[in-house]
């Protein structure tokens, strides 16, 4: 088979290597500023693909037509895909024009127009958040006046929670609009006709925030897992980490996966695996978010040493006919936390992760270098230097040992770090 792979957020370099590995033929386009850092793991997965093309901008759907077109008239693509968001509204226009296989390009095209999301949901009579979308500060105001206030404002199209801010009031309403309208300078330059689709204004749901990982074939629902979120106390929309499972009850997780499967019927979403944020809310499961890929982040690394299984490796399967591996009752808690500053700075020039070395709960280390980062390096508020995954017996236990090897880490980074859960 022919899998052409247009991009991947940093974890899913492994599906470019897992594909090659199972004897595929793997094109693969690569974006001149990567998410992932070309170390030598990475490289040597990229560089083992049939055919590279490399320095193309996969936000652009004439660059990744003209690219997968040339391909594809060469050597027949029969599956495209891509592990990037941004990217993906470029595969499935290049998918609709060439027939390949792939999510169905409306079901992406909904998914990445976080409005036209929340209008299918409606017209389903599925449960959904009040919202409204606005060109302007003005309309924003009115809007969030009548849904109510708090608020969320943010790109109806964005991405990683970039420019989305909760607005307790008017004031702090007008200056998240206009930071959405005129913020897009601090997004990478080839994402921002994207962010620049307006403003939505949302109702700020209430709940404990999860996301249920499905794959879909045919009809066929292949539920892996629900997973929790540790979001910062301090801002709701910093998450701090992750963990597997969710902790909910078992009737929570069956009400949250039978909800992403309808909220897939309603947008279309045919074929892949796809990452939905939900609202575990007293009315129930509600949608926040839709995202037409595998989970990113550090919950692969999570998912893998909670359940034995590889999120990717089950892609493939699914994506090629092959039978699905599902994971059976986990146990536990598996954690990822991110080494996260909470104001900013420097790292020191000493910097080091040592306070994780040795440790029998910490099952791995993603360090420095994912993250192009390192001793002396100037770091922003909220960016993510290093990620950890440990295992405990239950969500509050991993939390506390979390927050005392934070705590550790802030002597050896030089730095504050964000801590808690809000959802606690």
């Amino acid at each position: 088979m022919h899998i052409a792979i247009v991009d991947v957020n940093p974890p899913a370099v492994r599906a470019v290597r897992l594909a090659k590995e199972a004897g595929h033929r793997v094109t693969f386009l690569q974006p001149a500023l990567t998410q992932y850092a070309l170390t030598g793991e990475t490289l040597k997965a990229v560089r083992a693909v049939d055919r590279l093309i490399d320095g193309i901008d996969t936000t652009d759907p004439a660059a990744v037509l003209e690219a997968l077109e040339k391909c594809h008239a060469e050597s027949p693509i029969d599956v495209a895909v891509t592990f990037q968001e941004l990217a993906a509204e470029a595969v499935a226009a290049a998918c609709r024009s060439l027939g390949l296989r792939g999510t169905a390009p409306d079901a992406v095209f909904t998914a990445r127009r976080k409005d036209r999301c929340r209008a299918a949901l409606e017209e389903a009579g599925l449960a959904s958040a009040r919202w409204a979308r606005a060109l302007d500060v003005d309309e924003a105001l009115a809007a969030a006046g009548r849904i109510g206030y708090p608020v969320v404002i943010k790109p109806p199209s964005g991405s990683a929670s970039l420019l989305s801010h909760v607005a307790d009031d008017p004031q702090e309403a007008a200056a998240a609009c206009r930071n959405v309208l005129t913020g897009t300078d601090g997004v990478p330059a080839h994402w921002r006709t994207q962010f620049a689709r307006g403003v939505l204004v949302e109702e700020k749901l209430t709940g404990r925030l999860v996301s249920v990982e499905i794959g879909a074939r045919r009809g066929e629902f292949f539920p892996f897992c629900v997973t929790g979120r540790f979001r910062s106390p301090e801002n709701e929309v910093v998450e701090l980490g992750s963990c597997v499972p969710a902790g909910l009850s078992p009737q929570e997780s069956a009400d949250c996966v039978a909800y992403a499967e309808e909220v897939c019927r309603a947008i279309g979403a045919d074929q892949g695996v796809f990452h939905l944020e939900v609202m575990v809310t007293e009315r129930g499961p509600v949608l926040v978010e839709f995202n037409p890929r595998v989970m990113g982040g550090g919950l692969p690394h999570a998912y893998r040493h909670a359940t034995g299984q590889d999120i990717y490796r089950s892609w493939l399967q699914l994506m090629t006919g092959e039978p699905v591996d599902v994971p059976g009752g986990i146990t536990g808690c598996t954690a990822v936390f991110a080494v996260v500053p909470r104001d900013g700075g420097r790292l020191s020039a000493t910097a080091c992760l040592t306070p994780l070395d040795g440790q029998a709960d910490v099952l791995e280390v993603i360090g420095f270098d994912a993250y192009r980062t390192g001793p002396g390096e100037t770091v922003a508020p909220g960016q993510a230097v290093a990620r950890f995954i440990l295992r405990a017996g239950d969500r509050r236990a991993a939390v506390g040992r979390a927050e005392e090897l934070l705590g550790r880490l802030e002597g050896t980074l030089g730095i504050r770090l964000m801590t808690g859960d809000l959802d606690a």
